[in-house]
């Protein structure tokens, strides 16, 4: 069996969609009995999603792509074309909530992650909220089959994108239990503080810097009134590149009293990641929306105690063991902040609870049901 496989709609491992597409190609590339994989990929990019030519073979393009316009025109009119002259039997698309074709020659499957921008007024510019609330569903439908990474993801793919129920299946994400891991916090603080002009305590959120779907403005004004009413010591560290609207973000910090104590790190490498999360003494996570939540789970699986959002798919990924509060509630943002740094018992009890959730899991099970599903639709399509 052939298998064709695009990346592009991965921000070159600048998102979770990305680490998505790049821990799904590791275990596929590391079965011992695989199928023919074969990789679309920006040829800049190889490395990162095909680390080993042995296990996949790669199918480079250049920078012309690279244009939203073109990029989707490609797919419209080239990649069919490119199905057909490769012999796929069938084409999976990681990033399918935003790169679809309209029809193919072979079945496919497509991740489509969420449907924020039906719950996030103003997202996205309004181009970009045409296609996901009229195309994008259009497009989903016609997909063999359709994944995703959460049971309230699918709920939207169902209800609001038409799919059938039976032609959704879920698959949750991972974190990298090879790169996060809990590690000393002290040794972590000495590796990036002085990197990141961090001291310790701190409170962190890692995500990209976007308003106000990711609710850091929410965020910054809880901080202040947390450190107005607690006198905390603690910094609020933001770690994340700047994206949509991110300067309504920074104008807010400048605007708080406690501006001192925000710090903006910019975009972190994946590699400083780790001690980012064990350096922390609390992981906060305002989203508004999510179709997962990766930087939640990371956080548990560094051992790292977290509060967050109580909307979407973020409570199945925590469970019972942070934590959770109302985004839109600036004060019970701070609320849920406060009674984990006022209590080390409960912090403790959620540190330890969350490092054994975190295990259920794996990226090795989130690689294998996806395989599963798109051999039953090469079947289908056959």
């Amino acid at each position: 069996m052939k298998i064709g496989i695009t990346t592009f709609g991965g921000d070159g491992g600048k998102s979770g969609i990305s680490q998505y597409i790049i821990n799904v190609l590791r275990e596929f590339g590391s079965l011992e009995t695989r199928p023919d994989f074969e990789v679309m990929v920006y040829k800049d990019e190889k490395e990162l999603f095909v680390p080993d030519p042995d296990t996949m073979s790669a199918l480079c393009f250049g920078d012309f792509l690279r244009s939203p316009v073109v990029n989707v025109a490609w797919h419209q009119v080239a990649l069919p074309k490119w199905c057909r002259k490769q012999e796929y039997d069938v084409l999976f698309l990681p990033a399918g909530n935003r790169r679809l074709p309209v029809s193919l020659p072979c079945p496919s499957v497509g991740t489509v992650h969420d449907f924020s921008s039906i719950h996030v007024e103003g997202k996205y510019d309004p181009a970009r909220m045409f296609y996901i609330k009229r195309v994008l569903p259009f497009l989903a439908r016609r997909l063999t089959r359709v994944l995703t990474v959460s049971e309230s993801s699918k709920k939207d793919i169902v209800e609001f994108a038409g799919v059938p129920e039976d032609n959704v299946t879920v698959t949750p994400l991972a974190a990298d239990n090879q790169l996060y891991f809990p590690r000393n916090r002290e040794e972590s603080y000495r590796r990036i503080g002085p990197k990141y002009n961090i001291r310790q305590p701190y409170i962190l959120y890692i995500s990209r810097i976007e308003h106000p779907g990711k609710n850091h403005a929410g965020l910054i004004r809880a901080f202040s009134i947390l450190k107005a009413d607690e006198n905390v010591p603690h910094q609020l560290v933001l770690a994340g590149s700047d994206w949509d609207r991110a300067e309504e973000v920074h104008r807010t910090a400048n605007e708080s009293r406690y501006t001192d104590d925000i710090v903006f790190t910019g975009f972190a490498p994946t590699s400083d990641l780790p001690d980012l999360y064990c350096g922390a003494e609390l992981f906060v996570f305002p989203s508004l929306y999510e179709g997962f939540g990766l930087p939640v789970l990371e956080a548990m699986t560094c051992g790292v105690p977290v509060a967050c959002s109580n909307i979407s798919s973020i409570p199945e990924v925590i469970g019972d063991t942070g934590a959770l509060f109302d985004p839109y509630d600036e004060e019970s943002i701070a609320d849920a902040m406060r009674r984990l740094l006022a209590d080390s018992e409960l912090l403790n009890d959620c540190r330890q609870r969350g490092l054994e959730r975190s295990r259920q899991y794996t990226w090795s099970a989130t690689a294998a049901l996806t395989l599963k599903v798109i051999r039953e639709a090469a079947e289908e399509g056959s």
